[in-house]
């Protein structure tokens, strides 16, 4: 029995996915808060999921199951496709905008994802993180469509760049003291009233995790490329 303790981290992942078809469900229902909620709680599984799982040594004891294949699907519908399909039919984007970018970002998540496992060899990335999800910070602070449509189509210039960026927790779960996990910090300091009061929380709470997102992706690459930070991911932290 205690060996199936080691699937826990696999049905957390699991769960995620589960949440992320809610998400669909009560975006296309019009049930915008209840989507935002089960779309927040498959981000908090994902940023545990997988320090568990390497805790646990999960392929360890089930080698036949890959995490990182689960991990990835759930993050391509989770973090991707049902958040942004909650924008669109929220009319989060400009008139005309919102099914175009829900379709090319699950296009260019898909490519980036397809790239995973050579960034972590190398230690960074080319291209940004397909980060949509952080468009929830535009949603919540309630600015007009044309904020939000500019910057995902930024991003997506982004992810297709030949810009290299550090492995940091924008590109995958790190737990670590510095700025490699400062977005994993703030998600958690800041979960709570964000899931409980979602775009009645206090605005200063988006400014924060905004500008945090904006200077990995604006400054981040160029930190790198001057060798201020180093190319170095190691996959078991």
């Amino acid at each position: 029995m205690k060996k199936y303790l080691y699937l826990l981290p696999h049905a957390l992942t699991l769960t995620g996915l589960a949440l992320a078809m809610l998400t669909i469900m009560a975006a296309f229902e019009g049930r915008f808060d209840a989507a935002a909620r089960f779309s927040l709680l498959v981000l908090l599984i994902d940023r545990l999921d997988g320090t568990l799982a390497r805790r646990l040594a999960v392929r360890k004891h089930f080698p036949s199951i890959s995490g990182e294949s689960l991990d990835m699907i759930t993050d391509l519908v989770g973090l991707t496709l049902a958040p942004m399909i909650l924008f669109w039919r929220s009319g989060l984007f400009l008139d005309g905008f919102g099914a175009v970018l829900a379709c090319a970002s699950g296009m260019v998540a898909s490519y980036k994802y397809s790239r995973k496992e050579t960034f972590l060899s190398s230690g960074y990335s080319v291209g940004a993180p397909p980060i949509f999800f952080s468009v929830f910070l535009f949603y919540f602070l309630k600015l007009p469509p044309v904020y939000p449509t500019a910057y995902t189509v930024f991003l997506i210039i982004l992810v297709l760049s030949p810009m290299k960026y550090p492995i940091t927790s924008l590109v995958t779960t790190h737990w670590k003291p510095g700025y490699k996990s400062v977005t994993n910090y703030l998600t958690i300091i800041f979960f709570v009233p964000v899931f409980i009061y979602l775009q009645s929380a206090p605005a200063v709470i988006y400014w924060t995790m905004l500008l945090a997102i904006i200077v990995q992706l604006t400054v981040y690459p160029f930190l790198l490329s001057f060798k201020i930070i180093k190319p170095v991911f190691d996959r078991n932290s």
